[in-house]
């Protein structure tokens, strides 16, 4: 409970220092910049060489001690001006399913005449584990790596940015807040999608409304088509087994219907999300009707993430 509250505390405190921007440019506002485990060390021996030095007169260990000391305050200085020549820019992040992993493109650059350098931690909030990269080599643009579960819009955690650049003695480190959402769409789950005569209905589920064909030719039978369509007469005759097809009226249109308060609501959401996908992947127009919401029939990528987006905000906040 304690950490909750301090995490929390934390984040309006960042909230209000470092406020949420698609661009950020590093500077004194937003860099931190504290001794590494090494760099305590470091300090403990300098102080340990400045006791021994003092006690027994020793100006070689007096002078090796203010040596490290000028080395660290040359490394201070160096860690905090490499950091800051950073600007970084949030470049979207992609629109996946429930389950699977979304890339999160960061695109890195800088606002002087120097390149920084050293290595970059890149990490989400809160994690222990991130992707490095190379500065040096010139990576102007990266993707972070984020897993989901479930389906929604969800806004990015705040990205950990971390150098210890140039002796490992000092942690330069910054919190961004790049005000992006990312758009979960429903995990795919295969439903049966017969010809478009056929109508399938769950209950309160999922319902694939469709209207009348025309009867247009016979063709051999091929596995895995419908046992419907098989022209039963013919083969009762002898011949080989052939399958009815039909050809689609110029005003057919399909429309999906899902009851948004179905006691079998994600199983529904997520068969009625595969359906909308076959659909338009056959390039057949479709309509949507989630309750009182319509989406009027139409085709495209467009209507598909429209659609898609529909169905993963259902019951959700947005």
């Amino acid at each position: 409970m304690f950490g909750r509250l301090r995490n929390r505390l934390l984040l309006r405190w960042l909230a209000a220092r470092i406020p949420g921007h698609r661009r950020h440019t590093l500077n004194m506002q937003s860099v931190f910049i504290m001794p590494t485990r090494f760099g305590v060390y470091f300090f403990v021996l300098c102080a340990a060489l400045f006791i021994l030095g003092t006690n027994y007169q020793n100006n070689l260990l007096l002078l090796l001690c203010y040596f490290f000391l000028s080395v660290s305050l040359v490394a201070l200085f160096t860690s905090y001006q490499n950091f800051a020549r950073l600007q970084i820019q949030a470049r979207g992040v992609n629109t996946v399913y429930a389950g699977d992993e979304a890339q999160f493109q960061i695109q890195l650059s800088s606002h002087s005449h120097q390149q920084p350098a050293g290595q970059l931690t890149i990490r989400w909030w809160g994690h222990k584990h991130g992707i490095v990269v190379d500065l040096d080599e010139k990576a102007d643009e990266v993707h972070l790596p984020r897993a989901t579960y479930r389906r929604g819009v969800f806004p990015l955690p705040r990205v950990t940015f971390s150098s210890q650049y140039p002796l490992g003695l000092f942690k330069c480190w910054t919190h961004l807040d790049f005000a992006q959402p990312m758009t979960v769409f429903p995990r795919l789950e295969p439903a049966s999608i017969h010809n478009v005569s056929y109508q399938q209905s769950n209950g309160n589920g999922a319902t694939l409304v469709a209207g009348q064909e025309d009867f247009d030719s016979l063709r051999a039978y091929r596995e895995g088509d419908p046992i419907a369509r098989i022209a039963w007469k013919s083969l009762a005759r002898g011949a080989e087994p052939t399958v009815k097809t039909f050809s689609e009226p110029a005003n057919f249109n399909t429309r999906l219907i899902i009851n948004p308060v179905s006691q079998t609501l994600e199983k529904d959401i997520s068969q009625t999300a595969y359906l909308v996908v076959e659909l338009t992947r056959r390039q057949q127009p479709f309509a949507l009707q989630i309750g009182p919401l319509h989406y009027t029939a139409d085709t495209g990528r467009a209507h598909r993430d429209k659609c898609l987006r529909a169905l993963s905000t259902i019951g959700t906040q947005v």
